[in-house]
This record gives structure tokens, C-alpha cells and sequence, in this order.
């Protein structure tokens, strides 16, 4: 009577192909997934830019793009600032909250947009101030993944316009 099963060397054949298989995948696999975290970081604060950009246009009001602690990675708040102060006061409307973002690096190389972006009415990027005026606000930030990889870069025109590019792995060598 010849029984059914496997012998142990079938088995272990099995194993090591098994083994392989993962070892080739995984990382490759893990390189996916922090890509796919620094593009979803990349584009979501490049929404909240264009959504504080076009509040502030259509209310005709400031708006502030303030991140949490200083930093971007931290996440952030939007708000209407109707006292024009940079600063998040209770009576003020707030339009979102974005908590932290896990895997990715996000730096400003020029004060002020490494802490906040401000629009007037007009759409132009402003500092706060004045109502409908303040020095303008133009710059790039930086979104890169925590382990070696390629980024983005948002670059914010003199006019209050947002644009996306990507950034080579080596223009992305900064840690949190």
C-alpha cells in the first residue's frame, strides 16, 4: 500500500523555495511602501495648500496653513485667521486638522514655510499682519521618505500657486 504525503525532503525543498521567494520580495516590497507613503504625504499637503489658497480666495479672508509644533511631519492645521495674527484662536473657523504622518520627512529650507503658509483674499501667498497685505510668501518644502528613496518638492510661487515635482534620491539625504 503506498501512502500519501510528502517526504521530508519534498518538504524542505519547498521551504527553501519558499525562503527565497521572500527574501527577493520583501524588500522590494518595503521600497513600494515607503514610496507610496512619502507620494500620499506629498499630495495631502499639497490638497491642504490649494484647499487654504482657494477658502482664502473665496471667503475673500486669510488663510493659514499652520503646522503642529513647527513641523510639517507633525501635521497641521487649517484655519480662517480673522484677527490676521497667525495664530489659531478658538472663535476662528477651523476647515481641517491632519494628524501626523508616519514614514516621511518634511522640511522647509527658508522660514517661514517651514512652520505656516498664509494667503490673503487675492490667492497670494502673504505673511501675517495686515488684512490684505504683509510681506509675500514664496518657497519650496521638501517630502522625503525616511529610508533612501525618491521625493517630492512643493514649490509655492510668489502668486499663491502650488506646484509638484519629484526630487532624485540623493536631494533627499535630511533626517527628521
Amino acid at each position: 500500500m503506498k501512502s500519501k504525503g510528502f517526504t521530508l525532503y519534498e518538504l524542505l525543498i519547498t521551504l527553501v523555495i519558499i525562503g527565497i521567494t521572500l527574501a527577493i520580495a520583501i524588500p522590494s516590497f518595503n521600497k513600494q511602501l515607503y514610496q507610496s507613503r512619502t507620494e500620499v504625504a506629498a499630495l495631502t499637503l499639497l490638497d491642504a495648500i490649494e484647499t487654504s489658497r482657494s477658502t482664502a480666495i473665496f471667503k475673500n479672508t486669510r488663510t493659514m496653513l499652520l503646522a503642529n509644533d513647527k513641523k510639517w511631519h507633525s501635521g497641521w492645521i487649517l484655519f480662517v485667521d480673522s484677527d490676521n495674527d497667525g495664530t489659531y484662536d478658538e472663535d476662528e473657523t477651523m476647515i481641517r486638522r491632519e494628524g501626523t504622518l508616519t514614514g516621511v520627512s518634511i522640511s522647509s529650507a527658508k522660514a517661514p514655510m517651514d512652520s505656516y503658509i498664509s494667503f490673503i483674499g487675492t490667492g497670494e501667498g502673504r505673511k501675517p499682519g495686515k488684512a490684505n497685505a504683509g510681506a509675500f510668501l514664496a518657497g519650496t518644502i521638501k517630502i522625503c521618505p525616511e529610508q533612501y528613496g525618491s521625493g517630492y518638492v512643493l514649490v509655492l510661487s510668489r502668486g499663491g500657486r502650488t506646484r509638484i515635482a519629484k526630487l532624485p534620491p540623493e536631494e533627499c539625504t535630511f533626517t527628521r
